[in-house]
C-alpha cells in the first residue's frame, strides 16, 4: 500500500513537472525568439542540476550495494557532461552573445552522447529479463530508421564537403540511433507488462532525445532553429523523464518493482 501511494505521488509530480516545462517552453516560444532563448538557457540550468544530483545519488547507491556499478558510473559521466555542456552553451549565448559550432559545449555534449550507448546496453542487460527475439528486430529497425532519417536530412543540406561541422552535426543522431535500440527493447518490455513504469521512463527519455536531435537537424537545415525552438521541448522532456526514472530506481526508502518476471 505504501509503495502504491509512493508511486501515485511520483506520478503526480511527474505529470506536474512535464506540464510545467511544456508551459514554460510554450510561453517563451509564443512570446518570440528572444524570450524563447532566455527561457531555454535558464530552464536548462535547474534541469541539468537536478539530473546530475540524481545521478550522484544513484552512483553512490550502486557503489554501496556493489550492484550495476559500471552502468551508473557511465550514467554519472553522461549527466555531468551534459551539465557542463549546457552551462557552456548558456554562457556563450547569454554573456558572450556567441553561438560557435562546434564549440567546447559540443565536446561535452559528444562525450555525454557517446556514454548513452554503453549505458543503455548495460541498463537493459541489468534488468535480467528474457528479451523476445522479435523485439530485438524491431529495435534494430528503429535504429536504422533514425539513422536513415538523419542521413536524409544531411543530404537535404547539400553540403557534402568533409568538415568538422558536418561530422559533429551527423554524429548526434547516429549515436542516438545506436542508443535507441536497447531503449526500444525497454519500451517493448514495458508494453508487455514486464517492466515497471518508472524504470521505463529512462527508455522513453531516449526516444525524446532522438526526436529532439532529428528536429534540431531539420530546423538547422531550413534556418528555423534557435534556442527555445520546438527541438528544445523534447530535450526538456528527456531530462524530466530521466530524473524521475533514475530517482525512482535509486530511492531506498520507497523501492519500486524494477521488473515483473
Amino acid at each position: 500500500m505504501q509503495i502504491n501511494s509512493s508511486k501515485s505521488h511520483r506520478g503526480k509530480y511527474l505529470s506536474l513537472s512535464l506540464l510545467a516545462v511544456v508551459c514554460i517552453w510554450g510561453i517563451g516560444y509564443f512570446l518570440g525568439q528572444y524570450a524563447a532563448t532566455l527561457t531555454s538557457d535558464f530552464l536548462y540550468i535547474p534541469l541539468t542540476i537536478f539530473l546530475s544530483m540524481t545521478a550522484i545519488f544513484q552512483v553512490r547507491q550502486a557503489y554501496k550495494k556493489h550492484e550495476n556499478v559500471f552502468t551508473w558510473t557511465v550514467f554519472f559521466v553522461f549527466s555531468i557532461s551534459f551539465l557542463v555542456a549546457q552551462h557552456i552553451f548558456s554562457l556563450d549565448e547569454l554573456i558572450l552573445d556567441q553561438k560557435p559550432f562546434p564549440s567546447w559545449a559540443d565536446v561535452a555534449f559528444m562525450i555525454g552522447t557517446i556514454c548513452l550507448v554503453p549505458f543503455f546496453i548495460s541498463f537493459i542487460k541489468s534488468l535480467k529479463i528474457s528479451i523476445p527475439k522479435w523485439s530485438i528486430v524491431i529495435a534494430i529497425l528503429s535504429s536504422c530508421f533514425v539513422s536513415a532519417v538523419a542521413v536524409y536530412a544531411f543530404t537535404l543540406a547539400g553540403d557534402f564537403e568533409p568538415s568538422l561541422d558536418n561530422a559533429v552535426s551527423l554524429s548526434y543522431p547516429i549515436l542516438d540511433s545506436i542508443s535507441l535500440a536497447p531503449a526500444v527493447i525497454g519500451v517493448i518490455l514495458f508494453c508487455k507488462n514486464r517492466l515497471d513504469f518508472f524504470t521505463a521512463l529512462i527508455c522513453f527519455s531516449m526516444i525524446s532525445l532522438s526526436m529532439g536531435d532529428l528536429l534540431f537537424q531539420f530546423t538547422a537545415i531550413n534556418g528555423t532553429n534557435y534556442s527555445g525552438s520546438i527541438s528544445d521541448l523534447f530535450f526538456y522532456i528527456q531530462y524530466v523523464l530521466l530524473t524521475f526514472g533514475v530517482y525512482s530506481i535509486g530511492n531506498p526508502r520507497n523501492p519500486i518493482e524494477r521488473a515483473i518476471e
